[in-house]
């Protein structure tokens, strides 16, 4: 999956993806990085971790960001 960000659309990040946090990122249990594609091109992410409470409520997947190249927005992408 690693090979799909050799293409991303401009500000779809804060900043350029480093493949070394990239896979220290996608390596750790409970980390989920979820992308949009379009003709091969990431143009969209929801970077997200699984959130355990000490207290024994649910478990809770924590959207930490979702990011849009600009050309890409206003397409429902980010909704989806």
């Amino acid at each position: 999956d690693e090979a799909l960000f050799d293409r991303v659309a401009p500000d779809v990040f804060d900043h350029p993806v480093d493949r070394g946090h990239l896979a220290r990122y996608l390596a750790t249990p409970g980390h989920h990085l979820f992308v949009a594609i379009v003709e091969g091109q990431i143009v969209g992410q929801v970077a997200a971790v699984m959130h355990y409470h000490p207290d024994g409520r649910p478990t809770e997947l924590y959207v930490d960001e979702v990011g849009v190249s600009p050309a890409f927005q206003r397409q429902g992408i980010a909704r989806r």
